[in-house]
């Protein structure tokens, strides 16, 4: 059998990218300069491969270490996730959990159930990525992300990952209560008007915009984007921007007082949220149980 890389050597490589140079990355990893080259010679040794360069700016990949960078990543976040998986199993540790949501569950039902959550599993470790499929996909694919819960995209083939729960969600435009455009009746009526959309590149809210602009926009919509639903609230409640969003939201307690439906007569097309995590890779305990609460929380909220 060929010599195979250490986890460190990965790691090592890793950091350099990360940091953009030896220097950094020996200061980060609490190693000598010369002991990290050592280590990245050895590893291109092994590999028979030059991975990195050094330029004007700092080290850059090369070709073949843009091609190995992705690999190395998989394999330190398996091995990590296996150890952690073997701890939990062991009851060493409580463990880690990452995981990635759209805009509904992190700004409705998730908050209350996150903290139960980790009021039953003290020592465990939660990660949310807040953003939409489309932009988390390679971090599910590489394992960095245990599972995702959000709208579905209709073009992304999920052939590589379990769906254990699909819900069809009416979907409106969303407007502070007296808003200006809060009486329109057709989307004709909402031209010029301030919108906010999450930060799609395809998915459910790029194909909206073409429908919310079927001759695109023009000079006078404004349109911003951005993932930070905080952001959203403010600029929706306190700036007269308009949204779109499942009718559920009008649910949430604590801001169904704020904010109307514009009752427009298109209807907008209907959204998939689905909880779904790879299935070539085992989701640890506490993983499933987390799963399993978000599972009978979310989709009945949306049901």
């Amino acid at each position: 059998m060929k010599e195979l890389p250490k986890i460190n050597q990965l790691k090592d490589f890793q950091a350099i990218i990360r940091y953009g140079s030896i220097n950094t990355a020996s200061q980060a990893l609490f190693k000598t300069q010369p002991a990290l080259t050592r280590s990245i010679q050895e590893l291109e040794r092994i590999l028979g491969v030059t991975l990195l360069s050094r330029g004007p700016n700092g080290m850059t990949l090369t070709e073949m270490g843009r091609i190995f960078e992705p690999r190395a990543d998989a394999m330190i976040n398996d091995m990590e996730r296996a150890v952690d998986e073997l701890h939990q199993l062991s009851r060493q540790s409580q463990g880690n959990v990452a995981f990635g949501c759209s805009h509904l569950p992190a700004f409705s039902i998730l908050p209350s159930l996150i903290n139960k959550f980790q009021e039953q599993n003290p020592t465990a470790n939660i990660t949310i990525i807040e953003g939409q499929l489309c932009e988390l996909m390679t971090s599910l694919r590489l394992g960095r992300l245990d599972f995702f819960i959000g709208i579905a995209s209709p073009e992304m083939s999920l052939n590589e990952f379990i769906v254990t729960s699909s819900v069809n969600t009416e979907f409106c435009i969303i407007a502070r209560k007296s808003h200006p455009l809060s009486n329109s009746r057709s989307l004709s009526e909402l031209q010029g008007a301030k919108w906010f959309f999450p930060s799609a590149r395809t998915g459910y809210y790029k194909n909206l915009e073409r429908f919310i602009f079927p001759k695109g926009r023009t000079e006078k919509d404004i349109v911003i984007f951005g993932d930070s639903m905080s952001i959203g609230e403010q600029l929706i409640i306190s700036e007269d921007y308009l949204f779109i969003a499942p009718k559920a939201i009008l649910g949430i307690s604590y801001i169904k007082e704020f904010i109307s439906t514009i009752p427009i007569k298109e209807k907008l097309p209907d959204a998939s949220y689905i909880l779904l995590y790879k299935s070539e890779k085992v989701v640890t305990p506490l993983a499933k149980q987390l799963i399993d609460k978000i599972n009978e929380a979310c989709f009945t909220f949306l049901s």
